[in-house]
Parts: C-alpha cells; sequence; structure tokens
C-alpha cells in the first residue's frame, strides 16, 4: 500500500504505508517523503487529479 504524489512530473511516495484518502491529504498541513524530504502545502495546494492502482493511489497535485 502506498501513497504517491507527482508534482510538476516528478514522483513522491510518501513514507505512510496505507493508501491515503483525499479528505486526509486536505486536512495535513505537510507531508514526509520515504527518503525523509519534508513538502508543506502552500495557499496554491490543489488536488487535480486521482488514479488508484491495486497497491497504490497517485494524487496529481499542485503544491
Amino acid at each position: 500500500m502506498k501513497t504517491i504524489f507527482i508534482i510538476a512530473k516528478k514522483k513522491y511516495t510518501l513514507k505512510y504505508e496505507r493508501k491515503m484518502p483525499e479528505k486526509e491529504v486536505l486536512k495535513m498541513k505537510s507531508f514526509v517523503t520515504n527518503k525523509g524530504e519534508k513538502l508543506s502545502k502552500t495557499d496554491k495546494f490543489k488536488v487535480k487529479k486521482i488514479s488508484e492502482k491495486d497497491k497504490e493511489r497517485i494524487f496529481e497535485i499542485i503544491l
């Protein structure tokens, strides 16, 4: 189970080992990637597209 963000054509896999629902993504203020990078939300944050596969959920977002 993975949650993946695609920001400006770059893929970021989140540290959390579950498929996060959209409401939880919207509620959180920042995210941590599996490499330890911190992604903070800005005022321009927007979810463009959500794709779902067997073991992963992919959010295409503007951060």
